[in-house]
C-alpha cells in the first residue's frame, strides 16, 4: 500500500471515530417552565426539520403543538418585551441549511388577557436587549442566495399584543443604526460596477438596488433612496427599471408592514 493511500485511510478512520460521519439518532429533549404553561421541545439532530413543540396550560392541556418545522433549538429567555409586566417567552430555532433564512425565532405572549397561545414567529432573527429603552426584535432579510450579500434589515417592536414595523429613526435608535451616510458602499454597488457590466442581460446589480430601496423605505427617507438609484443606474432600461423597483419595493413593504407574524402552521 502506498503512503497516499494508507494516509487517506488513516483520516476516513479518524473521521468516523471522532463521529464526524456517524449516522446514529442524537435526540435532543427539553422541557420549559413559563408562567401557567410548560414547553417540550423534541428534535432528532442528525436530521434536517425534525424539531417539534408541544405546549400545554396548568391543567395539562395541549393549547399549541407543530412538527418537523425547525432543525436546531439554540436558546430560549423570559422577557418582558413590551414592558407591561408580564414576560414573553422567546425561543429561537435554527431552520436548516439555508444560507438565506437561517434561523427563526418564536414569541409566545404568557399575559393571561392575551387571546391567543399561537406564537409570533420571525425570521433571520435576534433580540436586542441593549439599545434602546426596551428589546427590539432584529431582522436581516437576505433577498437572494446567488448574490451575495444584497438585503435589507428592519426592527420590531412589540407592542398591544404585537409585533410591530419600526419606522421612525427619531424614536428608534435600532431603527437608526441601520443607516448609512454611504448608500453606495453600504449595498456593494460600486463594487459592483468596478468589476462587472451593470447593464449586461445577465447583471444580478438590480438585486442591490431593490435592497438599498427598502432599506431606505424602511428608515422613512425613500426619496433619498430613489435620489440615489436616479443618480447611479445609468442603463438604457432605467425608465422601465425604476417602474418595475418601484412597484416591487411598495409592495414588499406593504406586506411587511401589514404582516402579523403568526406562526405558519401549513
Amino acid at each position: 500500500m502506498n503512503i497516499i493511500k494508507r494516509n487517506f485511510l488513516i483520516i476516513i478512520v479518524l473521521l468516523y471515530s471522532n463521529g464526524l460521519f456517524a449516522q446514529s439518532d442524537s435526540v435532543f429533549k427539553k422541557e420549559i417552565i413559563a408562567g401557567d404553561y410548560k414547553v417540550f421541545l423534541t428534535n432528532n439532530e442528525s436530521e434536517y426539520f425534525t424539531g417539534s413543540i408541544k405546549v400545554v396550560d396548568i391543567d395539562n392541556n395541549t393549547v399549541f403543538s407543530a412538527d418537523s418545522f425547525y432543525s436546531g433549538y439554540s436558546w430560549d429567555t423570559l422577557i418582558d418585551l413590551d414592558k407591561n409586566g408580564t414576560e414573553e417567552l422567546i425561543l429561537d430555532f435554527t431552520t436548516g441549511a439555508l444560507i438565506y433564512d437561517y434561523n427563526m425565532i418564536l414569541i409566545f405572549d404568557l399575559s393571561k388577557d392575551h387571546k391567543s397561545i399561537i406564537p409570533f414567529e420571525i425570521h433571520n432573527a435576534d433580540l436586542d436587549t441593549k439599545t434602546d429603552d426596551r428589546p427590539k426584535i432584529v431582522s436581516n432579510v437576505r433577498l437572494s442566495p446567488s448574490v451575495l450579500g444584497a438585503g435589507y434589515t428592519y426592527s420590531l417592536k412589540y407592542e398591544n399584543g404585537k409585533p410591530v414595523l419600526e419606522d421612525n429613526m427619531e424614536k428608534s435608535k435600532v431603527l437608526k443604526s441601520f443607516d448609512s451616510e454611504e448608500i453606495e458602499e453600504q449595498y456593494m454597488i460600486s463594487d459592483y460596477k468596478k468589476e462587472l457590466d451593470e447593464c449586461a442581460e445577465d447583471s444580478n446589480i438590480l438585486v442591490y438596488y431593490e435592497a438599498c430601496l427598502m432599506q431606505q423605505k424602511i428608515l422613512g427617507q425613500e426619496e433619498r433612496g430613489w435620489e440615489f438609484f436616479d443618480s447611479s443606474y445609468n442603463c438604457k432600461d432605467k425608465t422601465k427599471v425604476r417602474a418595475e423597483l418601484k412597484n416591487l419595493v411598495n409592495e414588499n413593504y406593504g406586506n411587511l408592514k401589514n404582516s402579523d407574524f403568526r406562526f405558519n402552521e401549513e
